[in-house]
């Protein structure tokens, strides 16, 4: 059965690189599209569905960002199962600050060349965000996905997400580490709780984040 994978915030497929699944099960990466000019996440969500035969069953996954894209990917198509990590299910699970910044927009004054750069001082604040180590955890192999409009666009659209009152999923599952300061675990609720996981403990922490995905897989 396939595992539509989508990864985070400018990242690509390698984030899930070092996740181990069940046998039986294939990880298939769904890539970043350019949005289109005043698109809704809505409507970004369903293009990318161009990559998913809804045909068979299929197992949706995402990962922050993601995450967020495979809940509005639900609007359209019905997953066997549905495994978020590192994301938010809800407004409620949206840090204050997001939600500051939602409310002037201060998000918008963010310069798009600060989040596209490769300098030294744009690293130590990923750093900060993700406890992380640029060589071990091979953050260079990961966000390569750095178009200025794309990540403007996302950033927009993460910092006003709500999850619709159109749609009711079910058959969720959400992984979630104790460390994750971007979406802090204390605004999380109803989540596997991953002790010392970050927001990229999929690159951290593989072992225990799979072998709770592979809990899910073998109830399949």
């Amino acid at each position: 059965m396939k595992i539509y994978q989508v990864s985070g915030l400018g990242a690509n497929k390698n984030a899930f690189k070092n996740l181990r699944l069940e046998d039986g099960f294939e990880q298939v990466y769904v890539p970043w599209l350019n949005p289109e000019k005043d698109e809704t996440l809505a409507h970004y969500a369903e293009r990318m569905l161009d990559n998913i035969n809804p045909t068979e069953d299929f197992l949706l996954m995402g990962l922050s960002f993601g995450g967020i894209i495979v809940q509005e990917m639900n609007r359209f198509i019905n997953p066997k199962h549905t495994i978020l990590v590192s994301t938010v299910k809800n407004r409620t699970e949206i840090p204050k600050l997001f939600k500051f910044s939602s409310s002037i927009n201060a998000h918008k004054i963010i310069p798009m060349s600060f989040l596209t750069s490769d300098h030294v001082f744009s690293y130590m604040m990923l750093r900060k965000l993700y406890y992380t180590n640029r060589e071990r955890d091979g953050l260079d192999d990961i966000f390569e996905f750095k178009d200025a409009e794309y990540l403007r666009w996302s950033i927009h659209k993460i910092v006003n997400w709500d999850h619709s009152l159109a749609y009711n999923e079910q058959n969720i599952t959400h992984l979630h580490g104790t460390k994750d300061i971007v979406f802090p675990i204390t605004n999380i609720k109803d989540a596997i709780q991953i002790e010392g996981g970050t927001h990229i403990m999929v690159m951290q922490k593989p072992k225990l984040v799979s072998a709770e995905i592979n809990k899910i897989l073998t109830t399949l």
